[in-house]
């Protein structure tokens, strides 16, 4: 058998330079100077991060087409940037935040052929899974497809980019179908009796994840007796495990229906908060696609549908007493006769259910800020800045991802790239004077712990600790920490280009 990751093999992109023009022109400018003593050491490190680029490009191995079924790996037509370590294949939202890194390295080649990958996987499944493995194919991850789109044309010019527009909307249509259908969309009722669509994680697996076999099938038997997928029990458990490595918080207490232990997973049960700020991004981004494509049927539909997930998540997820949304948890369902029972989400496609709100604190809670929910209403957005000051989130060289220690990576006191860079730019966009503050502030606290540990260890790491002053790298969960890190290189090169 061939060792692990030999189906992909290492790469040199053709668009990169050892220091790009116009690389981090503020920094550049101050270092030049003379005058800025910190200015050279992060230009220095800024450097240092755009050379990991070069250790994390990787193109499939000619062996791979040459005999498809002996590899799991699926063929994805160009070159690619992995994350590092342990994930030596393309995933799918951590390729969000590598495209906002390779576009302030000036590798927008690159970023174009990491979204042609994600577009042939579209093509092929009808989704984006949640990595290029087959053993994937059951599951997608958090829906950023059209945002990495949007951040290409944006950053290439409208002039040059109309065919990638072209090329990803019919592509975005049909990713949305897949998350606003049933199993994953369902019709939940607000107090008033008004009925909405929102969506959920849904993996279409119920046995042990190929890539965790033995951690899902010990646990399994730990809670069930059992580890065999033929007993009910031990089958919805190992749904609920895939569905909760869809959302790519896997795992935390967000999932868990005593907030602390893994074997309460209940990820389908859940609506989440960011999940449906996604969606409602989603719809935007497609119709706003759609408008410059001259499709104006398909803008008014896309406007139309975020227009009624907005009111959904105003009504259903919205919570004005803490000023922040929350996950809402499945709580009954009315039958056609009238009647109410417990509900979990399994039932038939026609069936109304009704949420009640996680009372957790979690910097999902926040997410739905960054994703535009609340653009146009500066006072809301400030409001949601000083809520998540307020929260007990902002820790010492970062923010938490939840207020729970509970052994789960996506738990306290950890704090991941991806949630510090919505989070920053969200306030930034929309949270007004507060945000603008906030994120400079959480920007500068995030880039210079990065920083320090990088020149410590010589590492950018997946997840941080947050609750070090000078910072550490993350732990807890399934597998060991792990370095390279594709979205942890994006979102310091996006944070030095914006803020320093």
């Amino acid at each position: 058998m061939d060792p692990a990751g030999s189906d992909l093999i290492q790469c040199q992109a053709p668009d990169w330079q050892p220091k790009p023009p116009d690389f981090l022109p503020r920094l550049t400018a101050a270092a030049d100077s003379g005058s800025d003593a910190a200015a050279k050491d992060l230009l220095q490190f800024g450097l240092a991060v755009h050379n990991l680029w070069g250790l994390l490009c990787r193109q499939v191995s000619p062996n791979v087409s040459a005999a498809l079924q002996q590899h799991s790996l699926l063929p994805l037509p160009n070159r690619t940037i992995v994350p590092g370590d342990r994930f030596r294949e393309t995933y799918y939202w951590d390729s969000y935040w590598i495209v906002r890194g390779l576009l302030v390295s000036g590798m927008n080649d690159t970023a174009a052929s990491l979204l042609d990958n994600l577009f042939a996987m579209l093509e092929r499944v009808g989704h984006v899974p949640n990595g290029a493995r087959v053993y994937y194919l059951n599951r997608s991850q958090p829906p950023l497809l059209s945002a990495m789109v949007r951040a290409l044309y944006e950053a290439s010019g409208a002039a040059t980019q109309l065919p990638l527009l072209q090329r990803a909307l019919p592509l975005l249509v049909t990713e949305h179908q897949y998350w606003t259908r049933p199993p994953k969309a369902l019709n939940i009722s607000d107090a008033n009796g008004n009925v909405h669509s929102l969506s959920r994680y849904w993996a279409d697996w119920y046995q042990p994840r190929p890539e965790s076999y033995r951690e899902d099938s010990e646990l399994a038997r730990n809670v069930t007796g059992t580890s065999s997928p033929t007993n009910s029990a031990a089958a919805q458990l190992y749904h609920e495990l895939s569905s909760g490595a869809e959302s790519g918080w896997d795992y935390s207490s967000r999932w868990f229906a005593d907030g602390k232990t893994l074997g309460t997973i209940r990820t389908s049960q859940i609506i989440p908060a960011d999940l449906n700020g996604w969606l409602y991004q989603m719809e935007r981004n497609i119709a706003w696609a759609a408008n410059l494509t001259g499709d104006g049927a398909t803008s008014d539909r896309f406007n139309k549908a975020a227009a009624a997930r907005k009111e959904a998540m105003d009504r259903l997820l919205w919570d004005n007493t803490t000023v922040m949304w929350r996950d809402g948890i499945l709580s009954s369902l009315t039958n056609s006769n009238g009647t109410t029972s417990q509900g979990n989400g399994t039932d038939g496609t026609n069936q109304v259910y009704m949420l009640a709100l996680n009372p957790g604190i979690s910097a999902s809670n926040f997410i739905p800020l960054w994703a535009g929910l609340s653009e146009g209403d500066e006072a809301q957005g400030a409001r949601v800045v000083q809520s998540l000051q307020d929260s007990g989130l902002i820790s010492a060289s970062g923010i938490a991802t939840t207020l729970y220690r509970t052994g789960q990576q996506w738990d306290y006191p950890n704090g991941w790239p991806p949630l510090q860079h919505m989070l920053i730019e969200g306030a930034s966009q929309y949270g007004g004077d507060i945000g603008h503050l906030f994120a400079a502030k959480m920007a500068r606290t995030w880039v210079m712990m990065n920083m320090r540990v990088f020149n410590r260890d010589g590492h950018m790491h997946e997840k941080y600790d947050v609750s070090q002053a000078e910072g550490g790298y993350g732990g807890g969960g399934e597998y060991a920490p792990q370095i390279g890190f594709g979205w942890s290189n994006g979102v310091v090169l996006d944070l030095l280009n914006t803020y320093f």
